[in-house]
């Protein structure tokens, strides 16, 4: 695995494009901004660009976008929030306190007007999955079910984190850092090392990496590099992707249809 070309998994292929994923969260604030406009609320428009961050990087354990050698572990200044986003295409937002029982539907009625069944944002999501059947086959699809395809994705996830290839590469990029005078069982040892672990984070002003830091950094991607180490964990979460698909196909393509079917509305929407 050397570029981001070999970041791909079996479950892409029912997946959206991260361009398609833009559309159907534009088309849904778009709806949530109308809907709580009804209630003299102002919706503040949120960042719903295409996520460039590779899709499984973080899955795979691949260090190139970050451009460790300058920016270290963090990435460059706010890719923690692309970094969040990269899967599913959602980055985070802060509801305005006076907006969140209209947002979420905590209640039935505000200021004098009935407030949808789960809110703006449940609103918005039906009016996305229109009558597109849910993963059980029941028409219409409850309105965030179509997140259920990232759970199979997490699952594949578990499953491969303790595959027998991953852990012998881990232990062979081990072998290759002590050779280079760093010290770590496994790479996400080094990425969470105490000195360094969340810098740049959400909940921190990032500053840049120190030199210990880049050092670390700059070897551990060379030996991921040179022990496959990504390569690895893409055949692990492969195998783990494939079982999942085989052993339940139906379920697969439902929300992958389902997803599809978000983009298409979004498309109308938004036209």
């Amino acid at each position: 695995m050397r570029d981001e070309s070999d970041l791909v998994l079996p479950l892409d292929a029912y997946d959206l494009t991260s361009e398609q994923r833009s559309a159907v969260q534009t088309a849904r604030y778009l709806l949530v901004g109308r809907c709580v406009a009804g209630f003299g609320l102002k919706f503040k428009p949120h960042n719903t660009q295409p996520v460039t961050y590779p899709k499984n990087a973080s899955y795979l354990g691949w260090l190139g976008a970050k451009k460790v050698a300058e920016y270290g572990y963090s990435g460059p200044p706010g890719q923690w929030e692309e970094v969040g986003a990269a899967v599913s295409g959602i980055r985070g937002y802060v509801i305005p306190r006076e907006q969140d029982a209209v947002h979420v539907g905590t209640v039935r009625t505000y200021r004098g007007r009935a407030v949808p069944q789960g809110g703006c944002d449940g609103w918005a999501q039906r009016e996305l999955n229109g009558n597109a059947p849910g993963p059980d086959g029941k028409v219409p699809a409850k309105p965030h079910i179509y997140k259920n395809f990232y759970v199979l994705m997490d699952d594949a996830a578990i499953a491969a984190y303790s595959d027998p290839q991953v852990r012998a590469a881990g232990s062979a990029w081990s072998e290759c850092m002590r050779a280079s005078g760093f010290t770590y069982p496994d790479p996400p040892a080094a990425e969470s090392d105490r000195r360094w672990a969340g810098r740049g984070g959400e909940d921190r002003v990032w500053q840049p990496p120190g030199k210990d830091e880049i050092a670390v950094a700059v070897a551990d991607e060379a030996c991921r590099l040179k022990v496959d180490y990504s390569g690895a964990r893409k055949r692990a979460y492969a195998s783990a992707q494939e079982k999942i698909i085989a052993a339940d196909q139906l379920t697969v393509d439902r929300l992958s249809n389902l997803l599809k079917a978000r983009y298409a509305n979004a498309v109308k929407i938004l036209s």
